[in-house]
């Protein structure tokens, strides 16, 4: 067993030290059969039709070989035709002026056939592969799709009956914590399976904020709530300024981002201190701040966080680390930004910036 998983691990690189060596053999081998058969028709043909068909070979060798061995078989069949067929033959002189020009327009014929000919491979075999990848990434965004979608449906089933069971089953305190676990459990997997629908929405470039008038506190607040079974009890503070604006944003993706910063936030923060919100309008932006005192982020995770599945040192366990690349996408839809940086006192901070139309609620309130 040990011998043949050893001559597995030894095959990838003898095969590519192997494929090329074989390559150049057939380059020369190309040249040999081409030489041969020009030496047959000797009787019938001069030599200056014999440079159509040792053309026609690199042509040929393009066709089927890289670029280093056709531009072999071009230069080893200039040579091969200069050597055996014109005069005087078996050097490598060439006594007229005329056959010195035509050896040189086909050297450079060769060579230019030959090298256009492996490129135009190249790139076919480029957008072939490049075809491939695009459509493995749509079936497999389809799948996901399909499957996440497909999950939704039970999972819905399997919350609601918990929250049956647990009332039903309220003298049996047995009963009633498995309920609870159930019901925590569906809706740590539902919130997976959002969390890939969501990713898969951004990917596919089918986000469009849909926007509306909203009240920026009771968005926060909102956020906040959607969050509260997640926080096991941690105090958020909200804090706002009394002259707050009206917005204009897509209430849902807004909200949604929020709560996933304040989840963050409360995963790092240590258990007596709050997460903490706070939002302005300034210059035409609405900007809201999502803080936490937890460890804070090395400068190397500043922009790290937010990538797929990206998981920081000391993080607990669960989930797919997508939650804040979900809110940034959510946040550049809206053509805003969402950065990072380290509180002073400790901990970190998650920075919202927003270009928003905004309103007076009584202005709006008049004019309804």
């Amino acid at each position: 067993m040990l011998e043949k998983s050893s001559s597995r691990e030894i095959e990838p690189p003898l095969a590519r030290v192997f494929a090329p060596v074989k390559q150049y053999g057939i380059a020369v081998t190309v040249v040999a059969g081409l030489t041969v058969l020009c030496w047959i028709i000797t009787p019938f043909v001069d030599y200056g039709a014999m440079s159509l068909i040792f053309l026609l070979g690199v042509l040929l060798a393009g066709i089927v070989l890289s670029r280093g061995p056709v531009l072999l078989v071009a230069a080893l069949s200039a040579v091969s035709w200069n050597f055996l067929f014109i005069p005087p033959l078996f050097t490598l002189h060439i006594a007229k002026f005329q056959d010195t020009l035509t050896f040189a327009t086909y050297f450079i014929i060769a060579l230019t056939v030959g090298s256009l000919t492996a490129q135009l491979k190249a790139r076919e075999h480029l957008a072939a592969q490049v075809q491939l990848a695009h459509e493995s990434e749509r079936l497999r965004k389809t799948l996901l799709d399909c499957v996440s979608h497909e999950l939704k449906t039970p999972l819905a089933a399997i919350d609601a009956a918990s929250q049956e069971l647990a009332r039903s089953a309220s003298r049996n305190g047995n009963a009633q914590a498995l309920a609870g676990e159930i019901h925590h459990a569906s809706r740590r997997l539902n919130r997976v399976v959002n969390h890939l629908l969501d990713m898969n929405r951004l990917e596919s470039g089918v986000v469009r904020p849909k926007q509306e008038w909203c009240d920026v506190r009771e968005l926060l607040s909102s956020a906040v709530e959607s969050e509260r079974e997640s926080l096991n009890g941690r105090e958020v503070r909200l804090e706002l300024p009394e002259n707050m604006p009206l917005v204009l944003v897509d209430h849902t993706l807004i909200e949604q981002t929020v709560a996933k910063l304040v989840a963050n936030a409360a995963s790092h923060a240590p258990a007596p201190s709050p997460a903490e919100i706070d939002a302005e309008y300034r210059d035409g932006r609405l900007i809201i701040y999502v803080s936490d005192r937890g460890p804070g982020l090395e400068p190397e995770e500043r922009e790290r966080v937010f990538e797929k599945f990206y998981r920081g040192p000391g993080r607990q366990p669960g989930g797919l680390g997508l939650g804040l690349s979900i809110a940034r996408g959510f946040v550049e839809a809206h053509g805003g930004t969402l950065t990072t940086e380290n509180r002073d006192g400790g901990g970190a901070r998650f920075i919202i910036q927003l270009p928003v139309r905004a309103a007076d609620a009584r202005l709006l309130e008049t004019s309804a």
